[in-house]
């Protein structure tokens, strides 16, 4: 039997088309397709291996971010538990694109503990997660973790590791000489520690304000934007703290210097969140009313965009959302600016008070759970189906080929 016909790139490898022109055309083809085409040769496989093959694909993947929508992707975290003990939790992650319609699922590594596991943010294809157990913090763990080429690191112990029960984890990229953070902040008074992926170690950070002691709201998740983390945070004066937040602590991952920014002024519901709305720094409060106990107020949403980043009075309330009979939460923002929200209706019961649903197998089955995305300007509003069962969303997320050294590759 003769063998069949060799594929057409294959064929123009025999015939020698140049190398510098095959890594032109190699460079701008999507990360599944280079992850097989490593098998073509050894040539190949070290050519899309090396550092400068992956910088100049990361560089073209961004370019095409900025124009062109349909590259970007989102990183789901699920979780489906049923009632029955015989059935076991299953974790799952997806990836999936900005329509929310075309999804396919990550291997997850076996070392991963995704029901004490975090997802704290993404920057070029890299996902920081973070492992804990809110009643043992010598059992924390922080990873690293590329899904697209199927590579994870464990990061070394920081040297708070046991020293205290909660933290916050932050994630983010230093563009100036191409490298990645995680910075840690932990107790009150807070400390920072900083580890650096290409030293792959640890080590303090001052932060230093004229007056007043800075916490951070424990186990929040900082938004990683205009290169800098930001926490929510809370001064502590004279032994008092302030259980809300009463600024934004920013750390810039480029010179590692924190600063101050302030929160804009006005009303506050109970649940506030940072995120990125078209281009800008922007607040969100969402819920009800903090005087509003039996909840019998409509669900609101009052949203604020930063016009000049760090400048208190360019704060500018640009929504008022007020949604009947459903208490909402906030995951995120898309890059056309819809809301990601969580939606659960309310109920009132007989003897008149306002219920809501539990999170359980008959409630995330039900019509009366969803996860929307709703349009602030028109209201308009696209319940995702599939995606009831979500416990996080990374918002930024995109394939890449970027490697970590001393990284366990996963298999099967």
């Amino acid at each position: 039997m003769e063998p069949g016909p060799q594929p057409l790139i294959l064929r123009q490898w025999k015939n020698h088309l140049p190398h510098d022109v095959v890594l032109n055309i190699l460079v701008t083809l999507p990360v599944k397709s280079l992850i097989r085409f490593k098998c073509v040769s050894k040539l190949w496989d070290s050519s899309i291996t090396s550092p400068n093959f992956i910088s100049t694909h990361l560089n073209i993947v961004n370019n095409n971010n900025n124009n062109d929508d349909n590259d970007h992707a989102y990183l789901i975290q699920t979780c489906i538990e049923y009632n029955s003990p015989k059935i076991p939790i299953t974790y799952k992650v997806f990836c999936c694109d900005r329509t929310f319609d075309s999804l396919f699922e990550f291997s997850v590594p076996s070392d991963f503990d995704l029901n004490m596991s975090l997802l704290i943010g993404s920057c070029n294809g890299l996902v920081c997660l973070t492992q804990h157990r809110r009643l043992s913090a010598t059992s924390d763990a922080i990873y690293l973790w590329n899904p697209s080429i199927r590579k994870f690191k464990r990061l070394p112990d920081s040297c708070s590791n046991g020293k205290d029960f909660w933290f916050s984890t932050g994630f983010g990229y230093q563009s100036k000489t191409n490298d990645y953070k995680v910075v840690k902040l932990r107790g009150t008074p807070v400390v920072a520690e900083v580890y650096t992926l290409s030293s792959d170690s640890w080590r303090k950070v001052e932060i230093s304000f004229r007056s007043k002691v800075v916490g951070a709201i424990p186990y929040s998740f900082p938004l990683f934007f205009s290169g800098a983390l930001h926490w929510f945070a809370y001064y502590s004066e004279g032994g008092r703290k302030f259980p809300d937040p009463t600024m934004i602590l920013s750390f810039d991952v480029n010179n590692e210097k924190f600063r101050e920014m302030a929160i804009p002024d006005g009303d506050k519901l109970i649940k506030q969140d940072l995120f990125a709305f078209k281009g800008n720094l922007a607040f969100s409060s969402c819920g009800y009313p903090e005087n509003d106990d039996d909840l019998q107020s409509d669900s609101q949403c009052f949203i604020w965009v930063m016009r000049d980043y760090g400048v208190h009075e360019s704060w500018d309330k640009i929504f008022s959302i007020r949604l009947e009979n459903v208490d909402i939460s906030f995951y995120g923002c898309t890059e056309h600016g819809e809301l990601l929200l969580y939606k659960k209706v309310k109920e009132e019961s007989k003897d008149g008070e306002i219920k809501i649903h539990d999170w359980n197998e008959s409630t995330i089955l039900s019509n009366d759970i969803a996860i929307v995305l709703l349009d602030p300007e028109t209201l308009h509003e696209k319940d995702l189906g599939i995606l009831r069962y979500v416990t996080d969303i990374l918002t930024t997320f995109k394939e890449s080929l970027v490697s970590l050294d001393g990284a366990t590759e996963l298999y099967g």
